[in-house]
């Protein structure tokens, strides 16, 4: 891959025209970028539009972007402008009960009363979530569902490490207090 290689001088080449340079960024971070996308929203084809605009924009335009510190980061952000900005015009909403895979069960009445088990429990976990800000579901996303720690998100979002900290704090805090109530 790019073991001699840093980000800032694959960016450089990525921005001078250098076409390896640009398929690498695309492999290296369209399985991430694509990932958090299918998690915000499950048209498929939205997701893949999106990315093909983010990259499609940046190959227009690579002459004209500054430099980054994080490739990763800097994609990320864009995709979410990208991505947010289509869901908002086709109307389109975070749901987090897209998020919940298959089980196995062993009976049709097993099976029934786990749905409604776990229909009731997403109702409370949808609520709970729609008291938080845009800025808290972030943080949330970044940290549970895709698995990032502190200092990475903080290399994604224009937030400090404590903050981060700070929100998953108050987003387990308001968890706890609707799932009790």
């Amino acid at each position: 891959m790019r073991n001699e290689v840093t980000e800032m001088e694959l960016w450089t080449r990525f921005k001078n025209g250098d076409k390896e340079s640009f398929k690498e960024i695309y492999y290296e971070h369209y399985m991430f970028l694509y990932n958090y996308g299918i998690k915000t929203t499950s048209e498929n084809n939205l997701v893949e539009d999106c990315l093909q605009d983010l990259f499609l924009k940046l190959w227009k335009n690579r002459e004209n972007l500054g430099e980054v510190i994080s490739i990763k980061a800097y994609l990320y952000r864009a995709y979410v402008r990208i991505l947010f900005d289509a869901l908002k015009k086709s109307k389109r909403v975070l749901d987090f009960n897209e998020l919940d895979g298959e089980t196995e069960t062993s009976s049709i009445e097993e099976n029934i009363i786990h749905n409604q088990s776990q229909t009731e429990f997403k109702t409370q976990i949808n609520k709970a979530l729609n008291q938080l800000s845009k800025r808290h579901r972030q943080v949330l996303q970044l940290h549970y569902l895709d698995g990032l720690a502190y200092k990475q998100i903080e290399e994604i979002l224009p937030i400090k490490y404590q903050a981060i900290r700070n929100y998953v704090h108050e987003v387990l805090k308001v968890m706890r207090k609707k799932m009790v109530s």
